[in-house]
Protein backbone atom coordinates (compact mmCIF):
# COMPACT_ATOMS: atom_id res chain seq x y z
CA UNK A 1 0.00 0.00 0.00
CA UNK A 2 1.75 3.48 -1.30
CA UNK A 3 0.93 6.80 0.64
CA UNK A 4 -1.52 7.65 -2.17
CA UNK A 5 -3.94 5.01 -0.95
CA UNK A 6 -3.39 5.92 2.93
CA UNK A 7 -6.51 7.41 3.80
CA UNK A 8 -6.71 9.52 0.87
CA UNK A 9 -4.94 12.89 0.70
CA UNK A 10 -5.82 13.66 4.51
CA UNK A 11 -4.40 10.51 5.69
CA UNK A 12 -5.77 8.71 9.27
CA UNK A 13 -5.79 7.29 11.90
CA UNK A 14 -5.05 3.25 12.54
CA UNK A 15 -5.52 1.59 15.73
CA UNK A 16 -2.73 -1.10 16.49
CA UNK A 17 -2.75 -3.49 19.06
CA UNK A 18 0.62 -3.18 20.29
CA UNK A 19 2.52 -6.27 20.92
CA UNK A 20 4.44 -6.68 24.00
CA UNK A 21 8.15 -6.47 23.77
CA UNK A 22 8.51 -3.36 21.31
CA UNK A 23 8.24 0.28 21.60
CA UNK A 24 5.58 2.16 20.57
CA UNK A 25 8.15 4.09 18.29
CA UNK A 26 9.29 0.96 16.57
CA UNK A 27 5.73 -0.44 15.97
CA UNK A 28 4.80 3.07 14.47
CA UNK A 29 8.56 2.80 11.97
CA UNK A 30 7.35 -0.69 11.08
CA UNK A 31 3.92 0.26 10.14
CA UNK A 32 5.59 2.98 7.92
CA UNK A 33 7.47 0.79 6.54
CA UNK A 34 4.62 -1.47 5.36
CA UNK A 35 2.45 1.04 4.45
CA UNK A 36 5.02 3.72 2.95
CA UNK A 37 2.69 7.14 4.21
CA UNK A 38 4.82 10.04 4.07
CA UNK A 39 4.81 10.96 7.67
CA UNK A 40 3.56 8.64 10.60
CA UNK A 41 3.45 9.85 14.32
CA UNK A 42 1.36 8.07 17.34
CA UNK A 43 -1.07 9.44 20.08
CA UNK A 44 0.61 8.17 23.36
CA UNK A 45 3.55 5.75 24.37
CA UNK A 46 3.10 2.37 25.69
CA UNK A 47 6.19 1.06 27.26
CA UNK A 48 7.54 -2.18 25.95
CA UNK A 49 6.13 -4.54 28.32
CA UNK A 50 2.63 -3.04 28.11
CA UNK A 51 0.21 -3.81 25.17
CA UNK A 52 -2.86 -2.83 23.57
CA UNK A 53 -4.43 0.30 21.99
CA UNK A 54 -1.77 2.48 20.32
CA UNK A 55 -3.69 4.88 17.64
CA UNK A 56 -1.20 5.69 14.75
CA UNK A 57 -1.50 8.78 12.85
CA UNK A 58 -0.96 8.78 9.11
CA UNK A 59 -0.32 11.61 6.72
CA UNK A 60 -1.95 14.84 7.63
CA UNK A 61 -3.36 13.09 10.37
CA UNK A 62 -0.16 13.76 12.18
CA UNK A 63 -1.67 17.50 12.29
CA UNK A 64 -4.38 16.27 14.94
CA UNK A 65 -2.68 14.48 16.72
CA UNK A 66 -3.11 16.77 19.69
CA UNK A 67 -7.00 16.50 19.56
CA UNK A 68 -6.30 12.67 20.14
CA UNK A 69 -4.05 12.50 23.21
CA UNK A 70 -5.92 14.33 25.32
CA UNK A 71 -9.05 11.67 25.49
CA UNK A 72 -9.25 9.65 28.36
CA UNK A 73 -8.03 6.14 28.52
CA UNK A 74 -8.83 2.91 29.85
CA UNK A 75 -6.29 0.65 31.06
CA UNK A 76 -6.41 -3.13 32.56
CA UNK A 77 -4.01 -3.45 35.01
CA UNK A 78 -2.36 -6.13 37.10
CA UNK A 79 -1.05 -5.60 40.18
CA UNK A 80 1.72 -7.65 41.96
CA UNK A 81 1.26 -6.22 45.58
CA UNK A 82 4.37 -7.28 48.34
CA UNK A 83 6.97 -6.84 45.84
CA UNK A 84 8.18 -3.38 44.81
CA UNK A 85 11.19 -2.69 41.94
CA UNK A 86 13.00 0.63 41.23
CA UNK A 87 10.78 0.99 37.56
CA UNK A 88 7.83 0.37 39.33
CA UNK A 89 6.73 -2.47 37.04
CA UNK A 90 8.01 -5.98 36.55
CA UNK A 91 10.94 -4.88 34.54
CA UNK A 92 12.79 -3.28 37.13
CA UNK A 93 15.19 -4.65 40.33
CA UNK A 94 13.30 -5.41 42.99
CA UNK A 95 13.94 -3.06 46.01
CA UNK A 96 11.16 -4.25 48.71
CA UNK A 97 9.41 -6.86 49.65
CA UNK A 98 6.35 -7.66 52.73
CA UNK A 99 4.31 -10.47 53.74
CA UNK A 100 1.74 -8.08 54.70
CA UNK A 101 -1.55 -9.11 53.24
CA UNK A 102 -4.92 -7.36 53.36
CA UNK A 103 -8.72 -8.15 52.65
CA UNK A 104 -10.64 -7.24 49.51
CA UNK A 105 -12.28 -4.86 50.96
CA UNK A 106 -9.24 -2.80 52.68
CA UNK A 107 -8.14 -3.13 48.83
CA UNK A 108 -11.80 -1.78 47.33
CA UNK A 109 -11.59 1.17 49.98
CA UNK A 110 -8.10 1.86 49.35
CA UNK A 111 -9.17 2.41 45.45
CA UNK A 112 -11.90 4.49 46.09
CA UNK A 113 -9.38 7.11 47.77
CA UNK A 114 -7.91 7.73 44.19
CA UNK A 115 -10.68 8.34 42.40
CA UNK A 116 -10.89 11.84 40.77
CA UNK A 117 -8.64 14.67 40.56
CA UNK A 118 -5.25 14.76 42.35
CA UNK A 119 -1.77 15.55 41.97
CA UNK A 120 0.73 12.54 41.21
CA UNK A 121 4.36 12.54 41.53
CA UNK A 122 6.18 11.66 38.24
CA UNK A 123 8.34 8.14 38.49
CA UNK A 124 11.79 8.22 38.46
CA UNK A 125 11.95 6.17 35.33
CA UNK A 126 10.14 8.37 33.20
CA UNK A 127 11.37 10.56 29.69
CA UNK A 128 10.08 13.42 31.99
CA UNK A 129 12.87 16.32 31.44
CA UNK A 130 14.07 18.03 35.00
CA UNK A 131 16.32 20.87 34.43
CA UNK A 132 17.15 19.71 30.69
CA UNK A 133 17.85 16.00 31.23
CA UNK A 134 15.45 13.21 31.30
CA UNK A 135 14.59 11.61 34.38
CA UNK A 136 15.45 8.06 33.35
CA UNK A 137 18.93 9.39 32.55
CA UNK A 138 19.26 10.38 36.12
CA UNK A 139 18.25 7.80 37.66
CA UNK A 140 20.09 5.28 35.90
CA UNK A 141 23.37 7.45 37.14
CA UNK A 142 22.35 7.21 40.71
CA UNK A 143 21.29 10.92 40.44
CA UNK A 144 18.09 12.22 42.99
CA UNK A 145 16.19 15.05 41.72
CA UNK A 146 13.23 16.46 43.18
CA UNK A 147 10.18 14.64 41.09
CA UNK A 148 7.24 17.22 39.24
CA UNK A 149 3.88 16.54 40.19
CA UNK A 150 1.45 16.96 37.61
CA UNK A 151 -2.48 17.25 38.11
CA UNK A 152 -4.37 14.35 36.80
CA UNK A 153 -7.72 12.95 36.99
CA UNK A 154 -9.14 9.04 37.70
CA UNK A 155 -12.20 9.19 36.30
CA UNK A 156 -12.97 5.50 37.82
CA UNK A 157 -11.02 3.11 39.74
CA UNK A 158 -12.40 -0.74 39.93
CA UNK A 159 -11.22 -4.22 41.29
CA UNK A 160 -11.81 -6.31 38.45
CA UNK A 161 -11.30 -9.75 40.33
CA UNK A 162 -8.15 -10.23 43.58
CA UNK A 163 -6.40 -13.18 44.53
CA UNK A 164 -3.73 -12.65 47.01
CA UNK A 165 -0.64 -11.35 45.94
CA UNK A 166 -2.50 -10.34 42.67
CA UNK A 167 -4.98 -7.65 42.00
CA UNK A 168 -6.28 -6.94 38.46
CA UNK A 169 -8.00 -3.43 38.68
CA UNK A 170 -9.71 -1.26 35.74
CA UNK A 171 -8.72 2.59 35.49
CA UNK A 172 -10.48 5.05 33.14
CA UNK A 173 -7.65 8.30 33.15
CA UNK A 174 -7.11 11.81 32.08
CA UNK A 175 -3.51 12.10 29.72
CA UNK A 176 -0.74 11.85 31.82
CA UNK A 177 -0.80 9.46 34.40
CA UNK A 178 0.83 7.08 35.35
CA UNK A 179 -0.36 3.72 35.82
CA UNK A 180 3.00 2.14 37.42
CA UNK A 181 2.95 5.16 39.64
CA UNK A 182 -0.59 4.82 40.76
CA UNK A 183 0.28 1.10 41.43
CA UNK A 184 3.55 1.77 43.27
CA UNK A 185 0.89 4.42 45.26
CA UNK A 186 -1.82 1.68 45.97
CA UNK A 187 0.83 -0.66 47.59
CA UNK A 188 2.45 1.80 49.66
CA UNK A 189 -1.04 3.16 50.88
CA UNK A 190 -1.95 -0.57 51.75
CA UNK A 191 1.56 -0.59 53.62
CA UNK A 192 3.05 -3.82 51.63
CA UNK A 193 4.28 -2.35 48.26
CA UNK A 194 2.90 -2.85 45.05
CA UNK A 195 4.86 -2.83 41.42
CA UNK A 196 2.74 -3.02 37.80
CA UNK A 197 3.06 -6.69 36.48
CA UNK A 198 1.00 -6.09 33.44
CA UNK A 199 -0.83 -3.29 31.56
CA UNK A 200 -3.28 -3.72 28.29
CA UNK A 201 -4.44 -0.35 27.12
CA UNK A 202 -8.48 -1.37 26.05
CA UNK A 203 -9.44 2.24 24.60
CA UNK A 204 -8.16 5.79 23.74
CA UNK A 205 -11.20 7.93 23.13
CA UNK A 206 -13.61 6.59 21.10
CA UNK A 207 -10.56 4.22 19.53
CA UNK A 208 -10.79 0.40 21.30
CA UNK A 209 -9.35 -2.55 20.84
CA UNK A 210 -12.43 -3.77 18.61
CA UNK A 211 -11.24 -1.39 16.29
CA UNK A 212 -7.63 -2.35 16.40
CA UNK A 213 -5.79 -4.17 13.79
CA UNK A 214 -3.09 -6.71 14.88
CA UNK A 215 0.78 -6.30 13.77
CA UNK A 216 0.79 -9.63 12.31
CA UNK A 217 -1.66 -8.73 10.95
CA UNK A 218 -0.10 -5.71 8.72
CA UNK A 219 2.98 -7.86 8.34
CA UNK A 220 1.36 -10.74 6.78
CA UNK A 221 -0.09 -8.20 3.54
CA UNK A 222 -3.86 -8.12 5.41
CA UNK A 223 -5.12 -5.10 3.36
CA UNK A 224 -5.92 -2.11 6.36
CA UNK A 225 -7.59 0.58 4.17
CA UNK A 226 -10.96 -0.55 5.61
CA UNK A 227 -9.16 -0.05 9.33
CA UNK A 228 -7.60 3.63 8.56
CA UNK A 229 -10.00 5.95 10.42
CA UNK A 230 -10.68 9.28 8.41
CA UNK A 231 -10.20 12.26 10.59
CA UNK A 232 -13.66 14.08 10.34
CA UNK A 233 -14.80 10.34 12.25
CA UNK A 234 -12.02 10.18 14.35
CA UNK A 235 -12.54 13.89 15.25
CA UNK A 236 -16.02 13.10 15.91
CA UNK A 237 -15.85 14.11 19.67
CA UNK A 238 -15.63 17.64 18.80
CA UNK A 239 -18.58 19.67 17.30
CA UNK A 240 -19.19 20.13 13.69
CA UNK A 241 -19.96 23.74 12.28
CA UNK A 242 -20.94 22.97 8.46
CA UNK A 243 -19.49 25.28 5.03
CA UNK A 244 -21.75 24.59 2.03
CA UNK A 245 -20.51 27.48 0.20
CA UNK A 246 -17.98 27.46 -2.54
CA UNK A 247 -16.28 30.76 -2.08
CA UNK A 248 -16.18 30.48 1.73
CA UNK A 249 -14.33 27.00 0.64
CA UNK A 250 -12.36 28.41 -2.04
CA UNK A 251 -11.52 31.07 0.62
CA UNK A 252 -10.72 28.45 3.37
CA UNK A 253 -8.64 26.02 1.03
CA UNK A 254 -6.20 29.49 0.45
CA UNK A 255 -6.01 29.69 4.29
CA UNK A 256 -8.41 32.30 4.62
CA UNK A 257 -11.88 32.01 7.25
CA UNK A 258 -14.96 34.18 5.40
CA UNK A 259 -15.57 36.83 7.78
CA UNK A 260 -19.38 36.81 7.14
CA UNK A 261 -19.91 32.91 7.87
CA UNK A 262 -17.46 33.32 11.23
CA UNK A 263 -19.79 35.98 12.39
CA UNK A 264 -22.66 33.67 11.69
CA UNK A 265 -21.22 30.81 13.39
CA UNK A 266 -19.14 32.33 16.70
CA UNK A 267 -22.86 32.64 18.17
CA UNK A 268 -22.66 28.89 18.05
CA UNK A 269 -19.32 28.42 19.97
CA UNK A 270 -19.79 31.26 22.67
CA UNK A 271 -17.37 30.50 25.54
CA UNK A 272 -16.25 26.79 24.16
CA UNK A 273 -12.83 26.50 24.56
CA UNK A 274 -11.48 23.79 21.95
CA UNK A 275 -11.32 23.19 18.05
CA UNK A 276 -14.61 22.95 16.14
CA UNK A 277 -14.72 20.57 12.78
CA UNK A 278 -15.44 22.99 9.48
CA UNK A 279 -17.31 20.17 8.07
CA UNK A 280 -17.74 20.47 3.63
CA UNK A 281 -21.34 18.79 2.22
CA UNK A 282 -19.45 15.94 1.63
CA UNK A 283 -18.35 14.78 5.16
CA UNK A 284 -14.67 16.05 4.76
CA UNK A 285 -13.14 17.74 7.65
CA UNK A 286 -11.69 20.80 6.22
CA UNK A 287 -10.07 22.52 8.82
CA UNK A 288 -10.30 22.51 13.00
CA UNK A 289 -11.36 26.34 13.67
CA UNK A 290 -10.50 27.82 17.42
CA UNK A 291 -13.88 30.34 17.51
CA UNK A 292 -12.66 31.76 21.28
CA UNK A 293 -8.98 30.79 21.74
CA UNK A 294 -6.02 28.99 20.02
CA UNK A 295 -4.04 26.57 22.13
CA UNK A 296 -0.65 27.49 23.24
CA UNK A 297 -0.67 30.81 21.59
CA UNK A 298 -0.99 29.09 18.02
CA UNK A 299 -3.21 30.03 14.50
CA UNK A 300 -6.76 29.66 15.45
CA UNK A 301 -7.30 27.91 11.76
CA UNK A 302 -5.83 24.30 10.92
CA UNK A 303 -6.46 23.46 7.37
CA UNK A 304 -6.56 20.22 6.04
CA UNK A 305 -6.67 19.27 1.97
CA UNK A 306 -10.66 18.65 0.87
Amino acid sequence: MGQSTVGGGQGGFLVLDKPEGITSARAAAMIKKLLAPRKIGHTGTLDPFATGVLVLCLNEATRAADQITKLSKVYQSTLHFGVETDTLDRTGKVVGQSDLAFAEQDLIEVLKTFSGVCLQTVPRFSAVKVDGRRLYELSRKGIEVERPEREICIHSIVLKSFEWPVALIEVCCSKGTYIRQLASDIGQKLGCGAHLSALRRTSLGPFTLERAIRLDEVTSGLCVAGAIIRLNEALCHLPAALMLDRECLCRLRNGHLDAQWEKEHNESFYGWPEAVRIVTCTNRLAALWWPNCAPNGSRRLRIFPF
